[in-house]
């Protein structure tokens, strides 16, 4: 049997693609490599799966960390964040908003996501254990070889994802057949997740657990910079702004060593001397002032970094004010490294987006062949985005195809 269209791969851009193909009768196969399609969704957002934002479509687009962002705006405008939430209702589970940005489902179920999307896919459409090893094209029809079948068809959608939890199948299968055919891919590398730094490790062992809010983090040397919120942990840094900082720290980190500063507080050094100032008025401690604008642990390390004594501040000379100043404003941190890609919670690279037509997600090369959510080099931060880009890519993809089999 020659099919119309076949799916690798069953996550949320296969899966959506899917639930197009059938609601227009398509005759189309999914092939997916695991026993039960979703492994990965499953375990997305901590088992409760961030499935979409709050964000307009220009908002959307503007917080995603990379070049050619642009690519987005058809997918989107054609399945947005809106369109999201409306399939969901309509398909019996309510996606509740929390923090005033990030949908998830009612349930705080990741398999209450994957059920909505397998419920209307005919199973007898779908083959499991079929990781599929090759694609070749011999004139209009696609020949996918497994390790047992080989299938054709005459339009194929590559769903397979980046390398990024490589256990639950996600292994770059995608930009592999890519490369078969002649399309240009990116590697795959880390972001979205956590930085190592030894200097942590060892010299700043007692912050371990402490968080700090709305601060700016740059990196050293660029003008690359992000606010947010950062965590000291057990092994380095975390926390949204280090996760959305991760890809560019990675790529600094290639090309030579690499350090990143942030502030401790929210005031600027002209208000920190002036507050500093005012405590020295009424005759108070250093350690006193400096815990009403951070936390204590951060305040007693503060002076311990510096060798300073717990003193009133009148006592302080003008250098060690002058450096407890630059410590609040202009903490620094050496990365040793950036969180393996297998372990980050999804991958910059995979399938170029100039090889692609945004309208459709199609190949410029190879006609009738679709590339669509993480095989795609895009991504975007913690909250719902990358979900966003399956569920939009996959649904733009497919009804593309429709429309050709419809003429």
């Amino acid at each position: 049997m020659v099919y119309d269209v076949i799916v690798i791969g069953g996550g949320p851009a296969g899966l959506m693609a899917c639930n197009v193909l059938e609601k227009n009768k398509i005759n189309y196969l999914l092939l997916e490599k695991n026993s039960t399609p979703g492994k990965k969704l499953l375990i997305t957002g901590g088992t409760r799966c961030n499935v979409t934002n709050r964000l307009s479509i220009d908002e959307f687009i503007v917080s995603l960390n990379f070049k050619h962002k642009k690519f987005m705006y058809p997918a989107l405008t054609f399945f947005s964040s809106n369109d999201i939430i409306s399939y969901f209702k309509n398909n019996g589970l309510k996606l509740i908003l929390e923090d005033d940005m990030k949908y998830f489902p009612e349930t705080n179920k990741s398999s209450s996501v994957l059920e909505v999307l397998l419920s209307n896919i005919d199973k007898k459409k779908m083959r499991t254990n079929q990781a599929v090893i090759e694609i070749e094209k011999q004139n209009d029809i696609f020949r996918l070889h497994t390790k047992d079948f080989i299938f054709e068809t005459k339009h194929v959608v590559v769903a397979t994802g980046s390398k990024s939890y490589p256990q639950t199948g996600s292994t770059g299968d995608g930009a592999v057949f890519a490369e078969q055919l002649g399309i240009e891919v990116i590697p795959f590398t880390p972001a979205e997740t956590h930085i190592y730094a030894s200097d942590v490790i060892k010299y700043y062992k007692d912050l371990q657990g402490v968080s700090i809010s709305n601060i700016t983090v740059k990196i050293n040397g660029t003008k690359i910079k992000t606010t947010g919120s950062l965590i000291f942990t057990h092994f380095g840094l975390s926390g949204p702004a280090i996760l959305h900082l991760s890809e560019d720290i990675y790529r600094e980190i290639l090309k030579k060593p690499t350090t990143i500063s942030f502030n401790l507080v929210k005031q600027s050094v002209n208000e920190l001397h002036d507050v500093i100032n005012k405590a020295s008025d009424q005759n108070m401690h250093i350690l006193k002032t400096l815990e009403q604008l951070t936390t204590k642990r951060l305040s007693r390390k503060v002076l311990d970094i510096l060798k300073i004594e717990n003193i009133r501040i009148k006592e302080l000379s003008n250098k060690d004010i002058n450096n407890i100043i630059n410590i609040l404003t202009n903490f620094t941190v050496p990365i040793d490294r950036v969180e393996d890609r297998e372990k980050a919670f999804v991958n910059a690279g995979g399938v170029d987006t100039k090889e692609l037509d945004p309208k459709s997600m199609e190949s410029k090369k190879v006609k009738n062949l679709y590339f669509i959510g993480e095989t795609i080099d895009l991504h975007g931060p913690i909250g719902g985005y990358n979900i966003t880009i399956a569920l939009s890519t996959g649904r733009l993809c497919a009804t593309d195809i429709i429309h050709k089999l419809s003429q």
